[in-house]
C-alpha cells in the first residue's frame, strides 16, 4: 500500500482551492492537475508500506497534546524541483502548532521504524504539477487572494490507489485532538 499522512481539507476550503487552481488553469499552457477530492496538506509521505498498526501507533502518539489550531490559505507560488514545476498555495495561520504536529509526527514514525522526513517541512497544498506560464501568469497568480480558514481538528492516514487511470486517496484513519 502507499500511505502518506496529511490534514484532510474541509469541503469549503477545497471550493476555494478550486476557485484559485481554475484560474491557473486558464493562465497556464497545460500540466497535471490535482482533482479536487484529492486537495490535501501533507504531513508525511510514507509510500509503499504495510504496517498500518505501526502508522496508528505514531499518529496517535504524535497527536498527543496537540490542540485544534487555525489555518488559512495563502499566496500562490511554485517549487522548481529538477526542471519541474509544481504550483501550490501557501498555508498560512498557526504554523507554530502546525510545525509542533509535524516535528512530534516525525519523532514517532521514527520511533515506531519509519524514515524521517529528508526535506524541510513548507506547508502548502499542491494544484498542479508541469504546469507551464509565463511570468506574466505567474505576477497575475501571486496577485489572487485565497479567502478560506480551518479549524485543523486532526490528521489522516491516506492510501493512494490508481483506479481508471486516476489517483484516488482512501482515508484508512483519522487521528483528532
Amino acid at each position: 500500500m502507499r500511505l502518506f499522512i496529511a490534514i484532510d481539507l474541509p469541503r469549503s476550503f477545497k471550493a476555494e482551492v478550486s476557485r484559485i487552481q481554475k484560474e491557473l488553469k486558464q493562465l497556464s499552457c497545460g500540466g497535471r492537475f490535482v482533482p479536487a477530492n484529492n486537495f490535501h496538506i501533507t504531513l508525511h509521505f510514507i509510500g509503499e508500506s504495510r504496517d498500518l498498526q505501526g502508522a496508528v501507533a505514531a499518529m496517535h502518539e504524535a497527536g498527543r497534546g496537540i490542540r485544534p489550531f487555525t489555518l488559512h490559505l495563502g499566496k500562490y507560488d511554485c517549487f522548481d524541483k529538477g526542471g519541474k514545476k509544481t504550483s501550490f498555495l501557501e498555508v498560512k495561520g498557526q504554523l507554530d502548532e502546525l510545525n509542533a504536529l509535524y516535528e512530534s509526527l516525525q519523532s514517532a514514525l521514527y520511533d515506531n521504524g519509519f524514515s524521517r522526513e529528508r526535506k524541510r517541512f513548507t506547508p502548502h497544498i499542491t494544484l498542479g504539477r508541469n504546469v507551464e506560464h509565463d511570468e506574466i501568469a505567474t505576477m497575475e497568480l501571486k496577485n489572487l487572494s485565497p479567502n478560506a480558514s480551518m479549524t485543523v481538528m486532526g490528521f489522516t492516514l491516506f492510501e493512494s490507489r490508481h483506479e481508471d487511470g486516476k489517483v484516488v486517496y482512501f482515508p484508512l484513519h483519522t487521528e483528532r485532538f
